[in-house]
């Protein structure tokens, strides 16, 4: 007997690309209507998925920062959310190879 895969995982995905959009962009997401009732497909389930991070991404934005937390600009929450993710950073096997690329 066949059975249906199970769609992949894309919250990784789904959180990046949201993370990508303008926040006029990801509030345009959020208002849109969702599809009612249970999800039928598993584009009903992604959309719903888009639009709970990006509403999740606006109550983060709307929450601010935390008291002792600098008030970031949005390129540079977009560069932490990165380096968070591991985007872009160098990684060494060990001491050695640091300090040689550093010329030390």
């Amino acid at each position: 007997m066949a059975t249906t895969p199970k769609p992949p995982k894309l919250n990784r995905q789904v959180k990046a690309l949201i993370d990508h959009m303008s926040i006029e962009q990801v509030e345009a997401v959020a208002s849109m209507r969702a599809p009612r009732g249970k999800p039928k497909s598993f584009a009903d389930e992604l959309i719903r998925e888009i639009q709970a991070r990006a509403q999740a991404r606006l109550d983060e934005a709307k929450a601010g920062p935390l008291p002792d937390e600098p008030n970031f600009n949005e390129e540079t929450m977009q560069v932490l959310r990165d380096a968070r993710e591991g985007k872009g950073l160098v990684r060494y096997d060990d001491w050695d190879d640091l300090f040689a690329d550093l010329g030390i």
